[in-house]
């Protein structure tokens, strides 16, 4: 066995041991704080940046949607020779606007009343467009169906699964009225609209030939009558 050394020697072995493992590191309140503010600085700098991308990546889905559910339109159009406008009654040339998602609303699905929200839960004049894009059942009336046979014929679905509502949780609006409806001045552009952030129709519903998408709404026109 080894003897431990006396003297000098053995104090300076219990010296060197007690250096070794007598100083602990750790962060001061001053770091600690410094550390936190510069956490903060970051957070403050990222969250705005990352709201504004976010949103931006809202507005380009709503975009691309619309132009998705215009060609949709416009390819029904080419196969029949009108526009889908027509009524659990099979009477053609009656809805005056369709609007995207799985069911008709009962009323306003936007934050502000517009012409097209009092057409869209109309009985008669607001349809969705999944009664005539998706499945042939305008009104939700299969009695109604478009003609499957001739020339001219329903070749869908136009869309595939159903559509979309926009990001902000509200449905597309097509006013299609603007396609058939004759009026001197009126209802001349056919647009495909979100409501956009705020949720509100900004567009006029008189769609004059000078009117065009409005505020915050996002959409393109489809077609406009002379």
């Amino acid at each position: 066995m080894r003897a431990f050394p006396d003297g000098p020697e053995m104090d300076n072995v219990c010296w060197r041991g007690s250096e070794r493992g007598g100083r602990e590191d750790g962060f001061t309140l001053v770091e600690v704080i410094v550390v936190l503010s510069v956490i903060l600085l970051l957070t403050g700098i990222a969250v705005p940046m990352l709201s504004s991308y976010m949103e931006d990546g809202r507005r380009a889905r709503a975009e691309a949607e619309c132009k998705v559910l215009g060609s949709a339109v416009m390819s029904f159009y080419k196969d029949l020779g009108y526009y889908p406008a027509r009524n659990s009654s099979a009477t053609d040339n009656h809805v005056y606007v369709l609007l995207s998602g799985p069911t008709k609303p009962s009323s306003n699905p936007w934050s502000a009343s517009h012409s097209f929200a009092t057409w869209a839960v109309d009985a008669t004049r607001g349809d969705i467009l999944d009664n005539h894009l998706l499945n042939n059942m305008p009104g939700g009336q299969a009695s109604a169906a478009y003609p499957v046979t001739g020339n001219l014929r329903w070749r869908g679905p136009y869309v595939a699964g159903g559509t979309p509502v926009d990001p902000w949780s509200n449905p597309y609006v097509v006013n299609i009225l603007g396609g058939w409806y004759s009026h001197a001045t009126n209802h001349k552009r056919m647009f495909v609209l979100s409501a956009g952030p705020n949720g509100r129709i900004d567009t006029a519903a008189t769609a004059t030939s000078a009117d065009d998408i409005a505020g915050d709404d996002i959409g393109l026109i489809l077609t406009q009558q002379q």
